[in-house]
């Protein structure tokens, strides 16, 4: 491949955030964008037909994150690489850090752009795509904790026991088994990403569950129930009730 012939597709659930990046690359040239998507299962339908040689994609975006698209990806063995977009500065899995893909903060500055994606061409031409998406997924699997910062440090948190969060403010309030509580020093968005996302879900603005620990869903009372220590009854915001019952039955 020439280094000023490579295939970019933008992946991103905010509309202004997938002009950006798409204003900034034509500026860069040489750049062929074979198309732009706001969620997972668009830009993996996109992938399989068009098969860019990179994806700018968000991490946080509703229903799936981003990782969820990489392992997709990689299952379909496919040799796309990723620059991942994160709005969150504290936020930088270690996977990523360690492996050959790279990041961006949100803004995007133009200048890490062009050298990020100067980067990845450099790495087609020397690594094979595909073994890095799995040696990156591998590091992922392995790290079965997560690192949250708290006021006065931080604490590794095992995701499969965490039952629901609250949102208050820019802080998080983590209900736990055996009745722990624990409040940590990122907003509830931040905090999700690093979890497994077939695993939790954005009940409302201010509220997150476990569906591992989801027993009951009431339209009447606009609620839902979790079993865990003892049984613990939530709000469900009303545009989020038929998301919720389609992802409990979506295997």
């Amino acid at each position: 491949m020439s280094r000023q012939n490579i295939s970019i597709l933008i992946v991103d659930d905010e509309p202004e955030a997938r002009d950006l990046l798409s204003m900034l690359l034509e500026r860069i040239g040489g750049i062929e964008l074979t198309g732009m998507a706001d969620c997972v299962d668009e830009a993996f339908k996109l992938i399989l037909t068009d098969q860019p040689d990179l994806v700018l994609l968000d991490i946080q975006m509703p229903e799936k994150n981003g990782f969820e698209l990489v392992r997709l990806v990689h299952a379909a063995n496919l040799n796309t690489g990723f620059i991942f977009v994160t709005a969150y500065d504290e936020y930088a899995i270690e996977a990523i850090r360690s492996s050959a893909f790279d990041y961006l903060l949100k803004p995007v500055d133009p200048d890490e752009l062009r050298k990020s994606i100067s980067r990845y061409i450099d790495l087609l031409e020397e690594n094979d795509i595909k073994q890095q998406l799995g040696e990156m997924l591998q590091k992922m699997g392995r790290k079965a904790r997560v690192k949250v910062n708290t006021r006065t440090g931080f604490i590794l948190i095992d995701p499969e026991e965490v039952i629901h969060c609250v949102a208050a403010g820019n802080y998080t309030e983590i209900h736990l088994v055996n009745s722990r509580v624990e409040t940590i020093t990122s907003n509830l968005g931040s905090f999700m990403e690093q979890l497994p996302a077939k695993s939790f879900f954005r009940i409302s603005r201010s509220g997150m569950i476990n569906l591992d620990y989801l027993t009951r869903v009431d339209y009447k009372s606009g609620t839902c129930r979790l079993k865990a220590d003892s049984d613990i009854e939530l709000k469900v915001a009303r545009n989020r009730r038929k998301e919720l019952e389609k992802v409990c039955f979506s295997g």
